[in-house]
């Protein structure tokens, strides 16, 4: 390796650190309740570092695995659509503008409470109502849920959002708001359907989301575009058309049949079989 290559290869690496630096800062700083920028921004930072180290340690992470989710912000839902086999049903949810968090349960008992970045919050957990603490169903052996928490204000003159509510209350592992809320998506290892495995949740004792069969890609459209319509901001999550009893930032939408889910598998990134359509992406 000559001297130039040398100082290509320096400069690539302290451009990956800087990247990897300004990524770590804003991602604290959204997961304490503080951010720093924009959704669209920071979802460019993470473009920026994947391509420049998509396997950087800040992006695999460890321990309990929750992907983030393809974003509509360089395809539409049609193009990304039409890459997937045989056509498939779709569901549409909610995207919940909360913090991720995985639970486990052993034998039915609540074990353990982990946030993306498997941070355990089990004591706070713990004090949330809407999480029970047994499963209502007999169950024998390990049953991981995947949902998002978020928070509401202590009173008129608390002016966080639900997001920043429960990063707060994550942050410090104890309620900061007057209560939380959590509703769960996932039932890991489910290989039935969307609607099925919203059914089972249910039964387990959770609240589900909305979940909107679609047969067509219009009809995902157009809930995404009735969504839309009733957006504010980010500061204001509440949306006044649309699944309007979640804060949301967004709308999900996932192939219906779960073993089609399997087939299609995920990247280190996100999941193959889903994608979550933004108010400021591509309609």
């Amino acid at each position: 390796m000559d001297y130039y290559e040398d100082v290509i290869l320096l400069f690539t690496r302290m451009s990956v650190a800087a990247l990897a630096a300004d990524y770590k800062d804003a991602d604290d700083a959204y997961r304490f309740g503080d951010p720093k920028m924009p959704d669209w921004q920071f979802d460019r930072l993470e473009d920026e570092l994947r391509v420049a180290d998509p396997n950087h340690p800040y992006l695999v992470g460890d321990g309990v695995v929750m992907l983030g989710l393809r974003k509509n912000r360089r395809e539409s839902f049609k193009e990304w659509y039409m890459q997937l086999p045989g056509r498939p049903i779709m569901v549409v949810q909610p995207k919940i503008d909360g913090i991720a968090l995985a639970l486990r349960y052993v034998d039915g008992k609540l074990t353990e409470a982990l946030t993306k970045g498997n941070r355990s919050v089990l004591s706070w957990i713990k004090t949330v109502h809407k999480i029970p603490k047994q499963l209502r169903r007999k169950s024998i052996g390990t049953v991981e849920i995947h949902g998002e928490i978020w928070g509401f204000p202590k009173d008129s003159q608390d002016g966080r959002t639900p997001q920043r509510i429960a990063a707060v209350s994550s942050k410090q592992n104890k309620e900061s708001g007057s209560r939380s809320s959590f509703t769960a998506y996932t039932l890991v290892g489910s290989l039935t359907n969307e609607s099925e495995a919203m059914e089972d949740l249910r039964r387990l004792g959770f609240e589900v989301p909305d979940t909107l069969v679609c047969t067509k890609p219009s009809e995902v459209c157009k809930l995404y575009n009735q969504w839309r319509g009733g957006h504010v901001s980010e500061r204001q999550p509440f949306n006044s058309n649309k699944f309007k009893g979640w804060p949301t930032d967004g709308v999900v939408a996932k192939v219906f049949d779960q073993r089609l889910q399997r087939k299609l598998g995920a990247g280190t990134e996100c999941p193959n079989w889903a994608i979550a359509l933004k108010a400021n992406g591509i309609g």
